[in-house]
């Protein structure tokens, strides 16, 4: 676990015997985020079985957010931490309060330490977290383009104001988003210390996906230049199985899944080959992939479920590529 420091708090910090570090099991857990927590329980009736995460993330409209009881949670969150494990992703400041060099400089160690309070008094001291998510790309604004040194520093101020907390025995997940993107993601590495787990975001979109005019063939052809684009391009899954590898960290899937063909004219549409392909590698790396938790919210591109709770109006259902996340890994 990541190492943490007496701050005068009077909390005692986390220690890596009060939590030892994440095993890989034989069968990769498996986790959703929805975006309501109503969706869960009908969700989960659908896939079969509870998911062995839940995974939400902190709004980021002021430090008041990031307090588990002005969350907006549709249910209370206690019950679902109590029978599932937790993954929360959290962006390192609100961008209306603060900057990430604020952070760097420990101004809101404070306001983390809060934060990690909060979690730990409302069960999920033992929680996965996932900072500063997708930092090789320039819509972060928490990211490391163009400043490394300094998303390093601030990241290790959150990790140690985190740990602070007293009954901390949390997770740290260190997640870029598949590829180079805008920089090269390792230079925002923080350390072993300081990471527990790699993490990466991974859709099925392409900038060069499909025209419209593209058939059946056509469109079978092009996914699966994608996915193989996805697995071996610079810094693609094969590069970053090979660096978990080295730095001897479980691999985990905090965010990834199929997108509705309008998200941008980018999306791969209902694309069951891409979970299908998935599934496959993740088999292949069985040694190192711990968890992968599939990101559908209830009213977005990407819903992967029932179609019955997929509220939107503006992207069409992804009933196939449902159905075969469902019999590959609800365990049926």
């Amino acid at each position: 676990m990541a190492p943490s420091s007496s701050d005068g708090s009077g909390e005692q910090p986390a220690t890596e015997a009060d939590t030892p570090r994440t095993a890989v099991p034989d069968d990769p857990k498996v986790g959703v985020y929805l975006g309501n927590e109503e969706a869960l329980l009908p969700w989960e009736s659908w896939f079969g079985r509870p998911v062995d995460y839940y995974s939400f993330d902190v709004p980021t409209s002021g430090w008041d957010m990031y307090l588990v009881d002005n969350m907006p949670f549709e249910t209370p969150i206690e019950p679902i931490a109590s029978e599932r494990e937790i993954a929360v992703t959290v962006k390192m400041f609100p961008p209306d309060e603060t900057t990430l060099g604020a952070v760097a400089a420990g101004d809101h160690t404070d306001r983390h330490r809060e934060f990690a309070r909060s979690l730990i008094d409302h069960g999920m001291a033992d929680a996965t977290v996932r900072i500063a998510h997708e930092m090789n790309g320039r819509w972060s604004f928490d990211g490391a383009v163009g400043r490394p040194e300094r998303f390093v520093q601030a990241w290790r101020q959150v990790v140690e104001a985190m740990n602070a907390a007293g009954g901390a025995a949390f997770d740290y997940v260190w997640s870029p988003h598949v590829g180079r993107v805008d920089m090269n993601p390792r230079d925002a590495y923080p350390g072993d210390e300081w990471v527990d787990q790699i993490g990466l975001t991974v859709y099925d979109r392409y900038q060069q996906y499909y025209p419209s005019e593209c058939g059946g063939p056509c469109v079978r052809e092009l996914r699966e230049e994608n996915w193989n684009r996805l697995v071996n391009q610079e810094f693609g899954l094969e590069d970053w199985a090979a660096f978990a590898r080295e730095h001897d960290k479980p691999l985990v899937f905090p965010e990834y899944g199929v997108v509705a063909r309008n998200w941008n004219g980018v999306g791969g549409g209902d694309n069951p080959m891409f979970f299908e392909r998935f599934a496959e590698w993740i088999g292949t790396n069985e040694d190192l992939v711990a968890w992968h938790n599939v990101w559908c919210f209830v009213a977005g591109p990407h819903f992967v479920g029932p179609d019955q709770l997929h509220v939107s109006g503006e992207y069409q259902p992804l009933s196939d590529a449902s159905q075969t996340f469902r019999t590959l890994f609800s365990g049926e």
